[in-house]
């Protein structure tokens, strides 16, 4: 399989995850998702089939590769290696979904904007839940009609 191909199947495998937690975030599947450990094993093989792919093939893995900005390139530089950076953030923007929802399983639909940050921009994601954690955490009151 090419690289371009792989990242084309890779790309989907957690989308039906991030779908069920933004448009139905309290259904049984949601709550089943946010326990469940085999799409983070699965994620974490794929990373590890790419890794291994990425090294076979040529990668630019040496000692000073976590040292420098020019050592991180190097290993960006071949498609394997972007494919596996690419699964890495994957694997843990949705798996920090995960611990968003467990962290606030009453947050409902209120947690829909932060996990679409998280999807997208990961870290502003992590940083949008902290600010309106106690919001999001909070079970929804009961009306008063």
């Amino acid at each position: 399989m090419n690289p371009e191909t792989a990242f084309q199947i890779v790309q989907l495998l957690p989308l039906p995850i991030w779908l069920v937690w933004i448009l139905l975030p309290r259904s049984h599947a949601a709550r089943h998702l946010a326990t469940a450990d085999w799409p983070w094993m699965l994620l974490a093989a794929v990373y590890v089939a790419c890794f291994t792919t990425a090294l076979v093939s040529g990668g630019k893995l040496r000692p000073d590769s976590f040292k420098s900005l020019s050592g991180m390139m190097r290993l960006f530089a071949s498609p394997w290696g972007a494919l596996t950076g690419w699964v890495h953030y994957l694997c843990f923007d949705t798996f920090v979904a995960r611990w968003m929802m467990n962290r606030a399983p009453a947050g409902g639909y209120r947690l829909a904007p932060v996990l679409v940050a998280t999807m997208m921009f990961g870290p502003i994601g992590l940083l949008l839940f902290h600010v309106a954690r106690r919001w999001l955490i909070q079970p929804d009151l009961p009306s008063t009609t």
